[in-house]
């Protein structure tokens, strides 16, 4: 159910601003990944734009939708299911990973090890995560709304942790995201032999960071 969710809510995203701030750092010739690539809106805005791009994520419902998403506007690529935890089997000289798929990892040494052995050199890693204010800014946060869907959507920071829990209809999900300093996800960069910039994403809450292989 929360990918059916998902895909709805997403639905407003400006996900042409979004290309636009990134593709300063992309090349045409780039093969990209979409690491975490969800219901496949970004992923699509990247083939409309006629960039080589196929998407990874570890939600098989996710999937279905990115792919019925591809085909209905004439589109295709390759989608595979894959927990970034895991060694990438492919290289490509860009991997996203947009939408704060990187908070929702507890520990990212590992993850940010595969994506650094999965790029070509001269590749570059293009990801956002919450700002460490939004920590507090979220505590007992409640959003109840009743387009484009009726759902009750709450949240409670504890430590360094956003838990969310998501209502729709006799349906609960309950995620779990991490929120750690910047300066943690910048020494992991470092220690692998990234540069980097950062940037505000154009999501306020959030830092846009494009590290350099």
């Amino acid at each position: 159910m929360f990918a059916k969710v998902y895909d709805i809510l997403m639905s407003d995203v400006d996900y042409d601003a979004i290309y636009q701030q990134i593709k300063l750092y992309l090349k045409k010739e780039d093969t990209i990944i979409d690491a975490g690539c969800g219901s496949g809106y970004l992923l699509l805005e990247f083939l409309r734009h006629d960039h080589y791009a196929i998407g990874f994520d570890h939600d098989t419902e996710m999937l279905s939708i990115a792919f019925d998403r591809l085909r209905t506007n004439q589109f295709a690529a390759g989608l595979y299911e894959h927990d970034l935890r895991n060694k990438i089997y492919t290289s490509a000289d860009v991997i996203l990973a947009m939408f704060d798929v990187m908070n929702y990892f507890k520990g990212i040494k590992k993850v940010f090890q595969n994506i650094y052995q999965a790029l070509n050199q001269g590749g570059r890693f293009i990801f956002d995560i919450y700002k460490y204010e939004v920590l507090d800014e979220y505590h007992q946060y409640e959003e109840k709304e009743t387009e484009p869907i009726t759902y009750e959507w709450s949240i409670i920071s504890k430590g360094e942790t956003l838990h969310h829990k998501v209502k729709v209809l006799d349906e609960t999900d309950f995620i779990k995201q991490y929120v750690y300093p910047l300066d943690y996800y910048l020494d992991e960069l470092k220690t692998l032999g990234f540069t980097y910039e950062v940037k505000d994403s154009i999501d306020s809450r959030k830092h846009l960071i494009i590290a350099f292989k």
